[in-house]
């Protein structure tokens, strides 16, 4: 159940964009000083929405302090929450942040019990942190083209599926995206193991604008450790790190 808001560190912007329908949604402060929706999943909000400005009105937005904020499902007491992106007019409710520690911008102290709820939160500047493990199982009979997401969750479980693979990572664009307003030289490590029955390998291969050191290519039952690194703003290289033999 939300309580009454306790301010702490309110400012007022001019609204970028009509925002009448987002009160206590998270915001972003823009290059130009202006208060707008979310661009992207991996975009780090600023603080939440206090009032509902039409564009080019004043936004006063919280970036300290106790807020209402508007949770996209049921939050209970103590849950670490983020801002949700479904789309550009959908995002900016408080979701669980479980499996996306390095996203945390608050804390629930109100829970709530569905979507549209308002959840009372403690809002907190962003907290660097260790991003949950997702695992993936693929068991595609041809040759599968990895999301974002899928190499970011950090483990993709593949059953090559009757005979030798060739996977494709995501585009370089795609990968940068998904990382969380990241800087040149920004990396994270992701696992795939070949969970084949016979004889079938697995090799990866590169998307757009991605490229691949080292050697790419899985037997059955082993494991091949990758970095990715950001090398340009919208390039990328996947580094093989070694296997493991089962």
């Amino acid at each position: 159940m939300a309580f009454e808001s306790s301010p702490v560190l309110d400012y007022s912007f001019k609204a970028a964009e009509d925002l009448s329908d987002y009160q206590y949604h998270f915001v972003k402060i823009d290059t130009s000083g202006q208060a707008r929706l979310l661009n992207s999943g991996a975009e780090i909000p600023d603080g939440v929405l206090q009032n509902a400005p039409a564009s080019a009105e004043g936004a006063t937005v919280r970036m300290l302090g106790i807020s209402k904020v508007v949770a996209n499902a049921a939050l209970d007491e103590g849950t670490f929450i983020k801002a949700e992106y479904v789309g550009a007019a959908d995002n900016g409710k408080a979701q669980d942040a479980t499996l996306y520690k390095d996203l945390i911008c608050g804390r629930v102290i109100g829970a709530t019990g569905a979507e549209d709820d308002l959840a009372s939160i403690v809002i907190f500047p962003y907290v660097m942190g260790t991003r949950g493990t997702v695992v993936t199982t693929e068991a595609t009979a041809g040759a599968v083209t990895y999301t974002a997401a899928e190499i970011l969750g950090g483990l993709i479980l593949r059953d090559p599926a009757g005979g030798a693979r060739s996977d494709v990572t995501p585009t370089a664009v795609d990968i940068i995206a998904a990382m969380t307003e990241s800087a040149v030289g920004d990396s994270f490590e992701f696992t795939i193991r070949n969970t084949a029955d016979a004889a079938e390998t697995i090799t990866v291969t590169a998307g757009t604008d991605v490229t691949l050191s080292g050697t790419m290519t899985i037997a059955q039952n082993n494991t091949k450790r990758f970095l990715c690194i950001k090398t340009a703003a919208t390039t990328a290289t996947v580094y093989s790190l070694g296997t493991i033999v089962h």
